[in-house]
């Protein structure tokens, strides 16, 4: 549906809103929520909100739950990150998963140990417009580990229809106490609502329910698994729901039917006869390991060997059983990637998605499952880019769009940010590089211009267009960020010059 927007229906170009269609709850309700990812279900559409631009997956119903039935991952890093981001980018992943390995078994421990806010800004790191790489790989894990955004699917449509020229849509909650096992409509103590938002239209063809805090003047506190990072903030951990929908996943009573992951057999008396699939409670606590890797062939250089005790209900009856895993290959892989590609806006990541994960009763069907490896998890490099496009009125250009962000490590500390690509030693200092890709709209690839021009770290350049070269307009006036700016340009007129001009 792209961009979701709340407000005055007079203001709103690209969506209206409906008056009526609001939901209040007066009374107290519960404090704690978490939500559940898995594979789209049938009703989990675009026309609802569902399956947008870098979604992966939609929210569960309890007892539909996916999740890992291993106690032990193992991870590594392959070439690419290790060049891009250095041995300072393995500490700040290994800082997140530090934060996972030291929790706890879920059932030793109560989500109200954990904080209901885990968000902290560094305002140099937000003045210069980096994003944790620490906490950005402790969202995505949460995210590989069965929690989705339980602000975003506390409301969800799941269904739309047009009955009489009038839209109608149902609407359902997504967002359950670890408690009450119930629906709730809060995260981490702040009580939402929603709207409905329909695009414009007569009649309309897309509906979201979008959330709102109930008290305006409420202060909200994020979950991680929300991944609401912002440039400069950071999470020093998780917050209380984090660990309420952590609990739900893996407590040792939450019984679901269950296959077992490919190549776990059984060990010691168990070796010639195992059970498969069967009614298992959770695993109790993760751990994430790290074999050594080697990067040429994407193998270990030695398998990872883990036993374990597996614990299945069959004739009503609680049995044990040993279990071996032979790891040879990494269930979790970060890398780096150019994720440009001309996507507008490039996304900051991409990773491995759900269509993976296998359903208990099959391929395609519903929950619970079970998560499988193999997750890849890429990281874009740094990325100063524009996009621009031919006005169709005049021969003016229009600005579409401008994305400037970087990864860097940061805490609360005044220590100065670390900042990524390590080792980088520029012609950034003296040197501005600028890469203008032109689409003709008729061609399979843009044609690519590169320049290099002589201006120092922070001073000012202007990108300038024209169809005559007796008249230069101004498109953009920035400061030299110390890495390359790319430029794309979709073409309509059929003369145009572009040039870069050092101040």
């Amino acid at each position: 549906m792209g961009r979701k927007l709340v407000g005055n229906p007079l203001l709103c170009s690209s969506y209206c809103l409906v008056a009526g269609l609001f939901v209040t709850a007066w009374s107290v309700p519960e404090a704690r929520a978490f939500s559940l990812l898995g594979p789209y279900e049938a009703w989990m559409v675009p026309q609802t909100g569902f399956a947008q631009p870098g979604d992966i997956g939609g929210p569960m119903n309890l007892g539909q739950e996916y999740r890992w039935n291993v106690p032990v991952l193992a991870y590594a890093f392959d070439q690419s990150f290790l060049d891009y981001f250095g041995s300072n980018g393995v500490a700040a992943v290994e800082s997140a998963i530090g934060i996972l390995n030291s929790l706890p078994p879920v059932s030793e421990s109560s989500p109200t140990n954990f904080p209901l806010e885990a968000t902290s800004i560094n305002f140099h790191a937000e003045a210069e417009g980096l994003f944790d790489l620490k906490s950005q790989a402790l969202t995505l894990l949460l995210e590989q580990f069965g929690l989705a955004s339980p602000t975003r699917f506390t409301y969800c449509v799941h269904n739309f229809s047009i009955v009489n020229g009038e839209p109608q849509a149902t609407v359902v909650q997504r967002n359950y106490d670890p408690y009450a096992w119930s629906p709730s409509s809060n995260v981490n103590d702040v009580a939402y609502s929603y709207t409905l938002v329909y695009s414009p239209g007569n009649p309309p063809t897309n509906v979201d329910a979008v959330e709102y805090p109930i008290d305006p003047t409420q202060s909200s506190f994020p979950a991680v698994a929300d991944g609401a990072l912002k440039a400069g903030s950071f999470y020093s951990g998780l917050t209380r729901d984090d660990a309420a929908g952590l609990r739900y996943l893996l407590h040792t009573n939450n019984m679901n039917f269950e296959s077992l992951l490919p190549g776990v057999h059984g060990a010691g008396t168990n070796a010639g006869s195992y059970v498969d699939s069967a009614l298992r409670g959770g695993v109790n606590k993760i751990v994430l390991v790290r074999p050594d890797y080697d990067t040429l062939t994407g193998q270990f250089f030695v398998s990872y060997t883990n036993q374990f005790v597996d614990t299945y209900i069959a004739n009503a009856a609680i049995h044990q059983q040993q279990l071996e895993r032979v790891i040879t290959q990494p269930d979790i892989l970060f890398s780096s990637a150019d994720l440009s590609g001309g996507t507008r806006p490039t996304p900051r990541f991409v990773r491995t998605g759900t269509t993976n994960w296998l359903s208990s009763s099959g391929p395609g069907g519903a929950g619970p499952g079970v998560i499988r490896p193999k997750v890849q998890i890429a990281l874009q490099r740094a990325d100063f880019s524009l996009w621009t496009a031919d006005s169709l009125a005049d021969t003016t250009v229009i600005i579409q769009d401008l994305q400037d962000y970087r990864w860097g490590s940061f805490d609360i500390s005044t220590n100065p940010p670390v900042t990524y690509p390590v080792g980088s030693t520029p012609p950034a200092t003296n040197q501005l590089t600028v890469r203008l890709e032109l689409d003709f709209g008729n061609l399979a690839s843009p044609a690519i211009f590169t320049w290099q021009l002589p201006v120092a770290l922070g001073r000012q350049a202007t990108l300038q267009t024209s169809t005559k070269l007796n008249n230069w307009v101004p498109v953009l006036a920035f400061s030299n960020p110390g890495q390359p700016l790319i430029w794309h340009h979709t073409a309509s007129q059929p003369q145009r010059y572009f040039r870069v001009v050092s101040q």
